[in-house]
């Protein structure tokens, strides 16, 4: 024979299950009401660093009335601008091509209705090459050879830095030592002390474009060549625990 259960009134179940939310609240809210204090400074680095290489989109442009033709008298011309620029040093790694095109110029027959179809008059072949010169003493002269040999597009001459990655660690560094200083001086005006770190951010690192420029002309001297400075800039944010003094 099973006895029957004591029933348990509502108000004792209630009250027990409020009992259990509160035990289990009560570590949260403590944690939420005592946070590690933090202060959290920015700091900026840049580095001023001379461009070492310079890079230039070297082309042919050949025009002739059938497309072997010109596709011929192109091959001849590239290859001659090829072998100028190794010549000069530079090695078969830094060169390679960027385009090559075979395209109809077109003619309008003035003598036709409006609504006619434009004449083919010949092909046009386009071929370029991206050349890194590495030693920028001889970039100027480079450029001159090249049109001298028979490039008659020169483009998109910009310059750069071999080691990026040594110039952006160097304004990280000066970045992260930017912020401690201001750390330092804004917890001793507020009588605290940095304890350890517990967060860092960074951003940028990459230099900007010191200029591009298009050529397409021939020179009679050396062209002039000058890379200028560039500056490497990265933005740190770092995150102290402080405690009272």
């Amino acid at each position: 024979m099973r006895l029957p259960l004591p029933a348990i009134p509502a108000v004792a179940m209630i009250a027990g299950l409020v009992l259990f939310a509160a035990l289990v609240a009560s570590p949260l809210a403590a944690q939420e009401a005592d946070p590690i204090p933090r202060l959290t400074v920015s700091g900026e680095g840049s580095i001023d660093v001379v461009p070492d290489i310079a890079i230039v989109t070297l082309g042919v442009v050949s025009r002739a009335p059938t497309a072997g033709e010109a596709l011929r008298a192109n091959s001849v011309d590239l290859a001659d601008v090829i072998a100028t620029v190794l010549a000069t040093g530079v090695a078969e790694r830094d060169v390679g091509t960027t385009s090559f095109s075979i395209s109809p110029v077109y003619q309008r027959r003035r003598d036709a209705d409006d609504n006619s179809p434009p004449k083919i008059v010949g092909y046009s072949v386009s071929n370029q090459i991206r050349v890194v010169i590495r030693d920028l003493a001889e970039s100027g002269e480079l450029l001159d050879k090249v049109v001298q040999a028979g490039a008659n597009q020169v483009n998109g001459l910009s310059f750069d830095i071999d080691d990026r990655q040594g110039a952006a660690d160097a304004a990280l560094a000066d970045a992260i030592g930017d912020a401690r200083r201001k750390a330092e001086i804004m917890a001793e005006a507020a009588g605290v002390r940095l304890v350890r770190i517990l967060s860092i951010s960074t951003q940028g690192g990459r230099p900007a474009p010191v200029f591009e420029r298009a050529m397409t002309m021939a020179a009679d001297a050396a062209v002039p060549v000058m890379p200028g400075e560039r500056q490497v800039t990265t933005h740190a944010s770092v995150t102290w625990e402080i405690a009272p003094q």
